[in-house]
């Protein structure tokens, strides 16, 4: 294989997008041409290409709104507010501990036809900083206990953390724990002193190596954490300072996976003996499988994972904790350019020949944008298992796309119900081919914009190459160069007002000039982050956005 190229996407507001990334369409080819072909050999026959969208009834399949990532539904308020935005697959991921979060009974009594898969963010692993999901599976790890406010006021803490697993070397990693300790003092330098008992500190990067007891440590002010071996099935931990120089923001006892990345794979697709019973693996052997979380990296961290078992899905492209495409935390309105390290990796990705789905998700922020939406056969005379079955199908075969909408907001212009939620959608992809078989073209159909908010429409066919067509209507298609047929093609299209920036114009020529990232922060007005951040409709990111976009799953060349 040719060495894996890094390249860097740069904006020129001046120029057509498609004549601004010539550099890294040049980049993206060196890529696709090496995993497909050893040097010197030639193509025995014209290349086939792997469509997901191959069976997909557009006529009658429907489309249901679901989250690979995201966080919340404990409680039936937020199940509630889910179901106002319009989900009808839920597959909440939380963590500590990472275990599927059922729907509670009286949501479920009362929404029978909301569809529910089990999935959890797993994390903390020894050889990687790397999150992953895996939607449809029942694997469960870790722990998770926090010290309200209320009990992090008084000096000296004091607390015990139940129901623990005591340390044993045959499981070690079910042992350990993290303690999370933040101290605040206006001024000068104030120290807490922590003891802890029923455990011992721990090399956590020495497999888990005794570091001896934790009595009466000084702890400056800051973030610390401690990793500790679990002696019994208790820890108690006493945390004297003084209230009046100092504030305890934070005090957790928390546990992740403390495994290498691979076994934790292996677990959540197969499953693993613990006890002389099977734990973890997929609900449904056909559907599911893992998402890599907020990919940050490099290509060849990601490369490996998805060689790793092709149930190891794709790469999130959109995630709204992550300022979107890309991976800085920082608002839109603080960044020179919106980041796209995201979407720039997924085509990297995909010129490698590799099969990539990409997911789109808010993560924490309940209140931003970012869905996937899957294509099902109608599930209404389904059993509730065979309606999991199918949509987790959906997300294994690649039968869905991603949406990053606007947000609706109501005559005052706050943001209301149902948020995020758009039905603008593809109405078609195909891959089109000639007589004797072989693909000549890719066509692609987009509707059910709101003619009164997004009436325009724009479609995009994106290659290696970037950029290659670009059609200002409902309904387009690509015809393949026969000289060179890409290695992959995806869609792209947007729904977008006659204006943004209160009254300015918003014609197909300026929309033409954008990446999509740029595209995303389309506006009309900025707003502000509230205190309740991952909590309320406060914690949208600014500015406001107005256009509606949704991206296909590749279509992607087979090897010859």
């Amino acid at each position: 294989m040719a060495p894996l190229l890094r390249f860097e996407m740069r904006w020129f507001p001046h120029c057509h997008y498609g004549t601004a990334i010539m550099k890294r369409r040049q980049a993206l080819l060196s890529l696709a041409a090496a995993p497909c072909l050893p040097v010197g050999a030639e193509e025995k026959s014209s290349p086939e290409y792997e469509n997901p969208y191959e069976g997909v009834d557009w006529e009658t399949w429907e489309c249901v709104h679901s989250m690979s990532h995201q966080h919340q539904g404990t409680t039936i308020s937020s199940l509630e507010s889910f179901r106002e935005m319009g989900y009808g697959h839920f597959a909440f991921s939380n963590y500590y501990p990472s275990a599927p979060t059922p729907l509670l009974p009286a949501f479920r009594e009362k929404n029978p036809d909301v569809v529910w898969a089990p999935n959890a963010e797993q994390h903390s692993f020894l050889d990687t900083g790397l999150h992953f999901n895996s939607l449809g599976s029942r694997l469960a790890t870790g722990y998770g206990k926090y010290l309200s406010a209320a009990e992090r006021k008084t000096s000296p803490i004091e607390y015990r953390f139940e129901n623990l697993i005591p340390f044993d070397d045959k499981r070690p990693w079910e042992g350990v724990y993290r303690i999370d300790l933040t101290l605040i003092a206006a001024e000068g330098k104030p120290e807490a002193i922590l003891t802890v008992h029923g455990a011992t500190a721990c090399n956590r990067e020495e497999n888990f190596a005794d570091d001896g007891p934790i009595e009466k440590r000084t702890i400056p002010v800051g973030k610390k954490t401690f990793y500790v071996r679990a002696s019994g099935d208790a820890i108690d931990i006493t945390l004297g300072y003084n209230p009046e120089e100092i504030s305890i923001s934070q005090l957790r006892l928390m546990q992740g996976t403390n495994r290498p990345w691979r076994e934790m794979f292996r677990a959540a697709l197969d499953g693993e003996e613990r006890d002389g019973k099977t734990v973890g693996g997929l609900l449904h052997p056909d559907g599911g499988g893992i998402t890599l979380n907020h990919p940050t990296g490099k290509l060849e961290t990601y490369a490996e994972m998805l060689d790793f078992d092709s149930r190891v899905l794709g790469i999130e492209v959109w995630n709204q904790l992550t300022s979107g495409f890309g991976s800085d935390r920082g608002f839109y309105a603080s960044m020179k350019n919106p980041p796209g390290h995201f979407y720039q990796l997924w085509d990297q990705i995909l010129a490698t020949g590799r099969r990539c789905w990409g997911f789109f998700v808010k993560d924490h922020n309940t209140y931003g944008r970012g869905r996937n939406v899957l294509l099902t056969p109608p599930l209404a005379d389904l059993s509730p298992e065979k309606r999991e079955a199918a949509l987790l199908r959906a997300y294994r075969n690649g039968a869905f796309f991603g949406s990053v909408a606007s947000i609706a907001t109501n005559e005052s212009g706050e943001t209301t119900a149902p948020y995020d939620r758009s039905n603008f959608r593809f109405r078609q992809i195909r891959l089109k081919r000639d007589k004797k078989g072989k693909a000549i073209a890719v066509e692609a159909a987009v509707g059910e914009n709101n003619p009164n908010r997004t009436p325009n429409v724009q479609i995009r066919f994106i290659t290696e190459e970037g950029i290659t067509h670009v059609v200002d209507a409902e309904q387009g298609e690509w015809k393949l160069p026969p000289s060179s047929p890409p290695q992959f093609i995806r869609v792209e299209a947007c729904a977008y007002p006659d204006t943004h920036k209160n009254g300015k114009s918003l014609n197909a020529g300026t929309i033409r000039e954008l990446a999509p990232a740029q595209i995303a922060t389309l506006h009309d007005r900025q707003i502000e982050r509230g205190p309740g951040f991952f909590g309320n409709s406060a914690e949208l990111r600014t500015p406001l956005p107005i256009v509606d976009q949704i991206f296909s799953q590749p279509i992607r060349r087979m090897n010859a």
